[in-house]
């Protein structure tokens, strides 16, 4: 055990600049990974075995803030305000503007935000947040359909309120709400049929929550997921011992608080070495 724990602190020392580059949750995984390959000599050839075949670095989690996600939620959110103008807020029961005032702001939001989804429906396919593996985009145009349903029934409903001898804005505003009902529900139809056709293809079908297929997985990353299974039971023992003494190297670095290894004594060596010490 002695020589095991001297093993990983020479280990870890040379790449203690390295460790340090890291955020903290990295390095301690970096830190556990490099010392299993101490504790466990013969794995070191088939990681770097797996490594070198590995190539590029694999496409990590998709960025949500990408311009076409911010761009689709700024059109939903558009399609929210367009009504939240004119129904009665849940608070006071009161609208934020009367129907005469709001209902060309009305129809010209409700407008920008179909043209918005309209435009974007050509490449939405591997959309983040919209694309076809998440099978929300028709959800979300019928939602808005019948929202603004509700809000043209509303409308109609509070037309005493428009001054009937200045009526062509607010007549405007309507007409360009009701043609967006009717072009967010065709939207849905359409992309209803587009996901399924994209769903028909075994990448797309496959993607996880995040928008990455089977082909995107990096198997450097999958290889420590299988570790727990390549070991024998003292192979195991050593390992364990291994994510101990590399708790022990970071705390004298302090490279992570005694609080923070007091918590990470408690995980799972196999949960850190797949990549969470979260």
């Amino acid at each position: 055990m002695a020589d095991l724990t001297a093993d990983i602190g020479a280990e870890l020392r040379t790449r203690l600049p390295d460790l340090r580059s890291h955020k903290k949750l990295d390095a301690v995984v970096a830190a556990s990974r490099a010392a299993v390959l101490v504790a466990v000599p013969r794995l070191r050839g088939e990681h770097d075995a797996v490594v070198a075949r590995r190539g590029p670095a694999r496409p990590g989690r998709p960025s949500l803030w990408t311009p076409r996600e911010v761009l689709a939620l700024a059109a939903l959110l558009t399609g929210f305000i367009a009504a939240a103008l004119v129904l009665p807020s849940p608070r006071n029961g009161r609208p934020a503007l009367g129907v005469d005032n709001a209902a060309l702001w009305v129809g010209v939001l409700a407008a920008a935000t179909l043209i918005v989804f309209a435009l974007l429906e050509p490449g939405r396919r591997d959309s983040l947040l919209f694309g076809a593996h998440t099978r929300n985009a028709p959800k979300m145009y019928i939602f808005l359909a019948v929202l603004w349903a509700l809000v043209f029934a509303y409308m109609l409903a509070n037309w005493d309120d428009v001054d009937r001898w200045e009526p062509a804005l607010p007549t405007t505003g309507l007409v360009l709400l009701g043609a967006s009902i009717v072009g967010i529900a065709v939207l849905a139809v359409v992309a209803r049929r587009h996901d399924k056709a994209a769903l028909a293809e075994p990448d797309v079908a496959a993607k996880d929550d995040w928008g990455r297929s089977a082909k995107d997985a990096d198997p450097v990353e999958e290889w420590w997921v299988a570790l727990p299974a390549k070991l024998s039971p003292a192979e195991r023992g050593a390992a364990d011992r291994s994510y101990r003494a590399a708790l022990d190297v970071l705390e004298r670095e302090q490279l992570i608080r005694p609080a923070d290894g007091k918590r990470l004594r408690r995980k799972n060596p196999p949960v850190v070495w797949r990549g969470d010490a979260g």
